[in-house]
């Protein structure tokens, strides 16, 4: 038998057997409602019975409060049951009740009393009667369908992970491998500006130490406009025109060591200024390059980061989902053999 095919006929069977029930309970509690009547009767009798004569004062005393406190309780109780279930709860109460009250009653009123506890067993044995056939035809209660649609919707929070889980990990490969690519490249650009500053540093201490060289001649010479040039060689590189104008008027003037070092500044000073301005162009550059390349994978990382993140998260949301998933199907499985004995068939899964 199929599995829906099996619902239906426990759904079926569930009603037919509720309506059995419901009888069950009605002729029950019609008998019930019998005994109940007669014990209220018999307590009307007892509550005005005259107690016989030549009865000892203190006992007398006594067994009449016993009776007033065993009438009022027990219709109180008895007065309270209106369906089975009720019934249930008060037989506790009809059995501290028998402790609790009639040891002197039942010495001036033993009949009535007599009468009375036998009817209260009667309901406790009706009682009894009920229970044990209301377990014969009752049925468990399954709920099969919903665990169904429960491990559906289930599957398909697993399989919507499943599929976030799989995008994730592209991703976090494809982060990866831009790092990686990335790498080399930066290194590249930090590999060749470190090389262009080496030359840049190279060029301006050989035009500042070729400069240098002119520096006493042109203090003794006291010529004001040679100042500048005299305190800070550096001048030389941010105003090479000025500076070989200079060399140029006292060149006649200068020593042969010193003419050496004017002769190489007035030949290459030009040239090296402007590969030195080239080379910071190119640095500048370069340095903005690296700069970019560094935010670029910062950036990445924190991409990785926040993917690792959610990975871990949506690993861990689906080890419960398929947990819950297990616990779903076992039980399901369990009810699945329930219905079996319940119909005596085997059902397919």
């Amino acid at each position: 038998m199929k599995l829906e095919q099996a619902i239906k006929r426990y759904e079926l069977l569930r009603k037919q057997r509720e309506a059995e029930l419901e009888r069950l309970r009605s002729e029950y509690l019609d008998r019930v409602r019998e005994i109940i009547g007669e014990i209220l009767r018999i307590l009307d009798g007892l509550e005005k019975k005259e107690p016989p004569k030549d009865v000892d004062s203190h006992l007398l005393r006594v067994a009449l409060r016993e009776r007033d406190a065993y009438v009022s309780t027990l219709r109180r109780i008895l007065g309270g049951i209106t369906a089975m279930d009720e019934l249930e709860r008060k037989l506790g109460e009809i059995s501290k009740l028998h402790v609790g009250h009639g040891r002197y009653l039942i010495v001036l009123f033993k009949k009535d009393v007599y009468r009375v506890n036998g009817l209260l067993k009667e309901l406790g044995e009706i009682y009894g009667e009920y229970s044990l056939k209301i377990r014969e035809k009752g049925l468990p209660d399954l709920d099969v369908a919903r665990l169904i649609a429960e491990m559906e919707e289930v599957r398909k929070e697993i399989s919507s992970m499943e599929q976030r889980l799989d995008e994730l990990s592209r991703l976090r490969e494809e982060l990866e491998g831009g790092r990686s690519s990335e790498s080399p490249e930066l290194e590249g650009l930090v590999g060749e500006k470190n090389a262009l500053e080496v030359r840049l540093r190279t060029l301006q201490t050989e035009v500042r130490s070729k400069a240098s060289k002119l520096q006493k001649p042109l203090k003794r010479m006291r010529i004001p406009e040679a100042a500048p040039f005299i305190k800070d060689t550096s001048h030389v590189l941010q105003k090479p025109e000025e500076f070989l104008e200079l060399v140029r008027r006292v060149y006649l003037s200068l020593d042969k060591k010193a003419k050496k070092a004017a002769d190489w500044l007035l030949q290459n000073l030009l040239s090296k200024v402007q590969e030195i301005t080239e080379i910071e162009k190119q640095i500048g550059l370069i340095t903005s390059q690296v700069e970019s390349a560094r935010g670029s994978m910062k950036a990445s990382e924190e991409s990785l980061k926040t993917t690792e993140e959610e990975i871990k998260r949506i690993e861990y949301e689906l080890r419960k989902l398929r947990n819950r998933l297990s616990s779903i199907e076992d039980e399901l499985e369990r009810e699945v053999l329930v219905l079996e004995r319940i119909l005596g068939e085997k059902i397919e899964r």
